[in-house]
């Protein structure tokens, strides 16, 4: 048997098991690890940095600070605050925070310190209204990686279309280039729409109580102890604020949340054990799984055989709009299995000289993938923001499988008008 098959044996016990839910998922992740290392689909020395990786470090001290504002007054004040500005509308409520994640999204680069930053918010109002954590949470893990980056020229990623023009031009096509706005032209309105769907629409398909235990910041724990002194109630939401606008400015997303998290812990404004108890180390150990399984199925050779065999119906056809949704499709399936900007920088240059070939326009395909990557949120691989929400909203994989297949159902439908 190949290391391929096993790789995909192993993934598939993978999903079954966070859709059957006998086993915790993140039990489920360390275990599909050790099973990857033990078959030679992955050796000790790739799969074990993951628990190092940069993404972990945002995670893990975006958790401390996020509590150390829970720790604070600010957002019982806020959520009393939205609750009597929206009369206690759920909808109004959801659709503050899914506007206020897309419009900081422009600013901030990492979708994972950005839902890191959204969701303590959240919890806050959801503990204000009594109502559950999974009618909301997912809805704003959609915002933070389907409608960030929507206004390029003003986005942290306002470059990207130089990027493209040099694959374009590298590839052989140089008969049209993109300019600073022609994706914002097209992933504007579909992050609008996005928006709408996410507030109004992905809700409805979301169950009223969390089916899995949820790992969120301990809340009620911190809730209920003495308040703080003045200067370290100040220190607590001053940090949060300070880490907002260090990742603004484009400090790496990891030396400004562990900065801040050191801030919060040694100024008292949590304790040693209040700040190891919010880790969310079960969704560390979920996310850290997923990353090993995703790396894998790559370095077996199965997500670039999904890729190619897919991309390889397209050999006889020059109808753009059949070109482009191929292209859709296979972006939106690899991204299940693969990081979601690993699947653009492997398809990009694939799109390109699929259409040099045919004598189509690239652009198109080339934006179709990166909507497709960024709204392909059916599995925890495609990004870390994911896993989180699963955890926060205590989600397991057949309910975001339910959710997210009308939400995407209703968004192809809308692509292809």
């Amino acid at each position: 048997m190949s290391q391929m098959t096993i790789c995909l044996i192993i993934f598939a016990f993978m999903i079954v098991s966070f859709f059957i839910k006998k086993i915790p998922m993140s039990v489920t992740s360390m275990l599909v690890m050790v099973l990857l290392i033990i078959t030679g689909c992955t050796d000790v020395k790739t799969a074990l940095p993951s628990f190092g990786s940069t993404t972990v470090v945002t995670m893990v001290c975006m958790f401390i600070v996020a509590a150390g504002l829970s720790r604070t007054q600010m957002i019982t004040h806020l959520s009393k605050m939205l609750y009597k500005v929206t009369k206690g509308s759920f909808t109004k409520v959801l659709a503050t925070y899914v506007i206020m994640t897309c419009i900081l999204g422009q600013f901030i680069p990492s979708i994972v310190a950005l839902f890191a930053l959204v969701y303590p918010l959240v919890q806050g109002m959801c503990d204000e209204m009594h109502i559950s954590p999974s009618k909301m949470m997912y809805p704003i893990a959609i915002a933070s990686v389907s409608c960030v980056f929507i206004i390029e020229p003003i986005d942290p990623y306002a470059a990207w279309y130089i990027t493209d023009n040099g694959y374009m031009q590298s590839y052989g096509w140089t008969a049209t280039q993109f300019n600073m706005w022609t994706e914002t032209a097209v992933i504007f309105p579909v992050g609008i729409i996005t928006l709408l769907l996410a507030i109004f629409v992905v809700p409805k398909f979301l169950l009223e109580q969390p089916e899995m235990p949820t790992s969120m910041v301990q809340g009620h724990e911190l809730k209920h102890q003495e308040p703080l002194s003045p200067v370290r109630e100040v220190l607590g939401y001053g940090v949060f604020v300070a880490v907002i606008i260090a990742l603004m400015l484009g400090v790496p997303s990891w030396e400004a949340t562990m900065i801040g998290a050191i801030v919060i812990v040694a100024s008292g404004v949590l304790t040693e054990r209040e700040a190891i108890n919010n880790m969310n180390m079960d969704i560390i150990m979920l996310y850290v799984g997923i990353v090993v399984m995703g790396n894998a199925l790559g370095q077996t050779g199965a997500a670039d055989m999904l890729g190619k065999g897919l991309a390889s119906i397209l050999g006889h056809t020059s109808n753009g709009y059949l070109i482009g949704a191929a292209f859709y499709i296979v972006a939106f399936l690899m991204t299940s299995v693969l990081y979601n900007r690993a699947v653009t920088t492997v398809l990009e240059p694939l799109a390109i000289m699929t259409c040099v070939s045919m004598g189509c326009d690239p652009r198109g395909p080339i934006i179709l993938c990166a909507l497709a990557s960024m709204s392909s949120l059916i599995t925890p691989m495609a990004t870390a923001v994911v896993p989180m929400a699963m955890g926060a909203g205590g989600y397991s994989q057949k309910t975001i499988l339910i959710a997210l297949f009308f939400y995407d159902s209703l968004q192809v439908s809308i692509l292809k008008r």
